[in-house]
């Protein structure tokens, strides 16, 4: 996953003449949304290059609420983009352009170092004729004198600092030994963090809350995360989920209520639950757990099938109703 995920947008990006006529021939407003966020999707992959398959646009548009001929238009029609259409792969010559810049000031940067920029090289003083000894007095013996015991100082540093050296070479030979005991835990693959969001029966309780999908959410769990790992797949985002918070962010996101991916998941959900209905019971109904269900809710055993996909059981009056 890379960091710091963002780029310049230039303050004078309107009066590019391509984004002028994008606008003016389109719904300014969305035109200009659909070109920002297809720098976004350029900006979170390699090289900056993403591929443009039919299928692919489809489900973005989808994803984002947006009409699948004015995502073609966008892409396509103002040389707002650069289309490889024997590769089906787009870039874009602004998002290089911006990231080429960027890239060069990080480079920079780390190579002065985190803090303070590199650090400035000590200038020796330059030695005086009289510090060269052609001035023989008395001074000229003191100084040696102070030369000689300040080399017998360095010796007896040296010898401090291979002390020091190892004590701290144990040091770091006992925290290895140690470390062996307690190994760093390798990353898991993303299906596997998702197969391990049930676990986390808090958080999926309050994320069934805000999902307003209520009781199918308690009753599908292990089908919605399954479901959860298609949509990951088709939109390409198992690289960006690297640890548990990533995937809990991001399920999260998935399920919330009134969002399109919510909308989508409960139509996909229902769908799955009429592809395996026990045909033995009705095929308007489900079996979970060994229970009868409608839409995660429960049928009284002893209730007839279910007559046909909108009837609801009455439980006052103890029959199917409309």
């Amino acid at each position: 996953m890379k960091k710091d995920q963002y780029f310049n947008l230039e303050v004078n990006l309107l009066n590019d003449d391509n984004i002028a006529s994008m606008m003016s021939e389109m719904n300014a407003a969305e035109a200009l949304g659909i070109y920002v966020m297809l720098l976004l999707h350029l900006r979170t992959k390699d090289a900056y290059e993403a591929s443009c398959k039919p299928v692919l646009l489809k489900a973005m548009a989808r994803r984002y609420d947006m009409d699948e001929v004015a995502v073609e238009r966008v892409l396509r029609e103002f040389d707002l983009f650069e289309v490889d259409e024997e590769r089906q792969m787009f870039r874009s010559s602004y998002l290089d352009r911006v990231m080429k810049s960027l890239e060069e000031k990080r480079k920079t940067n780390s190579e002065n170092g985190k803090k303070g920029g590199r650090p400035k090289k000590v200038v020796e003083r330059a030695e005086t004729p009289v510090d060269k000894g052609r001035k023989a007095n008395e001074n000229q013996k003191s100084r040696e004198e102070e030369s000689k015991e300040e080399k017998s100082k360095g010796n007896i540093s040296v010898v401090n600092n291979n002390s020091s050296n190892i004590k701290k070479t144990s040091r770091v030979s006992r925290l290895t030994d140690e470390g062996n005991h307690c190994p760093l835990q390798p990353v898991l693959p993303w299906e596997k963090l998702v197969d391990q969001l049930s676990t986390f029966q808090s958080y999926m309780e309050l994320a069934g809350q805000h999902s307003g999908l209520g009781k199918l959410f308690v009753d599908h769990q292990k089908l919605i995360l399954e479901i959860f790992k298609k949509h990951i797949r088709l939109y390409d985002k198992g690289a960006g989920l690297l640890f548990p918070e990533d995937v809990k962010r991001y399920f999260s996101n998935y399920i919330a209520a009134g969002s399109v991916t919510c909308r989508t998941l409960r139509e996909t959900l229902l769908k799955e639950l009429e592809n395996t209905v026990d045909k033995g019971v009705n095929r308007f109904e489900s079996v979970v757990d060994g229970q009868r269900t409608y839409l995660g809710h429960l049928i009284p055993a002893d209730a007839p099938p279910r007559p046909d996909s909108s009837a609801v059981w009455d439980d006052v009056k103890k029959r199917w109703a409309h």
